[in-house]
């Protein structure tokens, strides 16, 4: 167990009490099985977004119960081997971002495999010899290929939910796989003197966006079947009043410049419908200018006979009588 003298404490607690009152957001992580080499990765992936100390507990509680931060609602959290983290991020921003900064570590003998561990074909780099055995042991198809020792196929040698035996343990640390990812484990973060458990802070963002996106869409369709006037429905609104407008007014054949050519083609296949169903007119009589004057016909000469109504004289050249063909 590591010894501290009193002024290593006394600069921790300035420290710690620093940074609880320069950021907002401040989280407690438990470091149980997590190993304390992979500390100084972590620290470097959140590089710039948070800052992460390793203190001991009652440090950390002195230095909450002293800062004007007001801290101290996070010291029931502080329990076994922790880190506090402090961050200008949201509580929720900081724990997704914990949770993809996850670095790997070798696999042990019991650990259960939170997936499927798998070993890749290829070649493995390594001589002939005792790894030849190990391999072998963990159920992998090997093979000697130019001078070094070759995985001939695909082998899953722990499936999720299965303990990792101490043979493929073995294997994989020889293959320098490292299959386990493991992150810090947030606790409880506090902002603003409200503490967020994780498990509040445990959320999918991309289930969470996708419902939001869904909510958002119904409330616009109901709001818009309500006529609810906003600025997100005003757009719908307006476009739905004018095409409603729009045909009142052309089932009332009210001439706008929004509806003129619809009634206009509309009139035209009525007339067309209608034609359809009148039979021809007959052929039109030869041109009379008379008739296109509205004028009578030309009257006939003058006859004193026929004004008279007495036969027309017998002309002089007409033929003899009977009589006088008989005196001859």
């Amino acid at each position: 167990m590591t010894r501290h003298s009193r002024k290593w404490k006394e600069t921790q607690l300035a420290e710690l009490q620093r940074l609880a009152e320069e950021y907002p957001v401040i989280a407690v992580a438990s470091l149980t099985g997590f190993p304390g080499a992979l500390a100084k990765e972590i620290r470097k992936k959140l590089q710039g977004k948070a800052v992460v100390k390793v203190c001991k507990t009652r440090v950390v509680s002195k230095a909450f119960m002293q800062s004007k931060a007001n801290a101290a609602p996070l010291n029931e959290h502080l329990k076994g081997s922790i880190a506090i983290i402090f961050s200008k991020m949201n509580p929720f921003e900081l724990y997704a971002v914990l949770k993809k900064s996850r670095v790997s570590m070798p696999a042990y003998a019991g650990l259960i495999a939170t997936d499927d561990i798998l070993v890749p074909a290829g070649d493995t780099g390594l001589p002939p010899g005792p790894a030849l055995s190990d391999l072998k042991a963990a159920g992998l198809k090997t093979a000697i290929q130019g001078g070094t020792i070759a995985v001939i196929e695909d082998k899953i040698v722990a499936k999720k939910g299965e303990a990792v035996s101490a043979g493929v343990a073995g294997a994989l640390s020889k293959l320098g796989i490292k299959p386990v990812k493991v992150s810090l484990k947030v606790m409880a973060c506090l902002e603003k003197g409200q503490v967020f458990l994780g498990s509040v802070l445990n959320i999918d963002t991309e289930k969470v966006m996708q419902d939001f996106t869904i909510a958002a869409r119904n409330a616009l369709s109901i709001a818009v079947e309500a006529a609810y006037f906003t600025k997100g429905t005003a757009t719908a609104l307006l476009a739905k009043g004018f095409k409603s407008a729009k045909a009142v007014a052309l089932e009332a054949n009210i001439l706008t410049s929004a509806t003129v050519a619809e009634i206009l083609a509309k009139a035209n296949a009525q007339a067309n419908a209608l034609k359809a169903k009148v039979p021809e007119a007959p052929a039109a009589e030869p041109f009379s200018e008379e008739k296109a004057s509205g004028k009578a016909p030309a009257a006939e000469p003058f006859s004193e006979e026929k004004a008279s109504g007495k036969a027309p004289a017998a002309s002089s050249e007409a033929p003899a009588t009977n009589a006088e063909e008989k005196k001859e």
